[in-house]
């Protein structure tokens, strides 16, 4: 409910910065998204969020974006306003991907440059893979998918079996997790819980952690990572670095798993510097 809440909030902001909210129907899910048109895009900026949340998470930094840009958000299947259609009421790894490939199709243009925080960072290198063409450029943010030393952990705090197990969750996603959140603590777990998270996090397999299939990304790709992460520790991005050695990295101190939302100036300031220049 209160989640719920804040994602209607979120949406009727957007609505004041010129967003429309849509939906699109695709094989798992009918999904919503916002958009902002341009007349003449010099490119179509594509927002994923990640594991738990929706495109609310973007509210902060879209407003400064700076440039001719087609702005989207889209909610993955089981989040925001996005419905899942199948009976078991979430969608594993492989549907999130197949729904962003159907999302890209419908739009109609292509190339875009995909911006994909955690999950959705997962969900859109795998696109990515699948059909270069469709990126122009990728952006990882504090992204999932890769084995790092620790990635043990962080599959347990994505796994909630309590309310003390979700304050966990949200005091490591934050370098400083605000004060005025943590009286919400049993709402979030049980908006979380509602959201299937634990069977999310259950039904990954092995087979879909990326390795060395990354270094046939020829696409630009930057890295984007909290210093003070402890979910998806910089260890993490290391990973990525290696498989993906032409990789920009910007790195944001005093800041932990969510950038757009802790450090919104800052990390809004490195995404005007990539999708400003010339050759993104």
């Amino acid at each position: 409910m209160l989640l719920d809440i804040l994602h209607t909030l979120a949406r009727r902001r957007y609505e004041a910065m010129g967003f429309r909210s849509r939906q699109l129907e695709v094989s798992a899910a009918t999904l919503h998204y916002l958009v902002r048109d341009h007349p003449e895009p010099a490119a179509t900026v594509v927002f994923v969020h990640g594991l738990g949340t929706s495109s609310s998470s973007w509210s902060k930094i879209l407003p400064l974006i700076r440039g001719p840009f087609r702005l989207l958000a889209l909610d993955l299947p089981g989040f925001g306003f996005s419905a899942v259609k199948n009976p078991r009421g979430y969608c594993g790894l492989s549907d999130q991907v197949g729904a962003l490939e159907e999302f890209l199709d419908a739009l109609g243009v292509q190339p875009v440059v995909l911006v994909g925080h955690s999950l959705g960072g997962w969900v859109g290198a795998h696109v990515a893979l699948r059909q270069p063409r469709r990126i122009e450029h990728l952006i990882l943010v504090d992204a999932a998918g890769v084995y790092f030393d620790g990635v043990e952990r962080s599959r347990d705090l994505f796994t909630l079996r309590s309310v003390k197990d979700t304050r966990k969750l949200l005091n490591n996603l934050w370098y400083r997790y605000p004060w005025y959140f943590k009286p919400f603590a049993v709402s979030i777990h049980k908006e979380l819980i509602h959201r299937h998270m634990n069977e999310i996090v259950e039904s990954i397999e092995t087979g879909s952690i990326l390795g060395e299939e990354l270094s046939a990304l020829t696409m630009p790709v930057s890295l984007v990572w909290g210093r003070e992460d402890r979910v998806i520790v910089p260890g993490s991005m290391k990973v990525f670095q290696k498989f993906i050695p032409h990789a920009n990295t910007f790195l944001i101190d005093r800041c932990g798993h969510v950038p757009q939302l802790e450090r919104p100036a800052e990390f809004a300031s490195i995404l005007n510097t990539l999708l400003n220049r010339k050759n993104r």
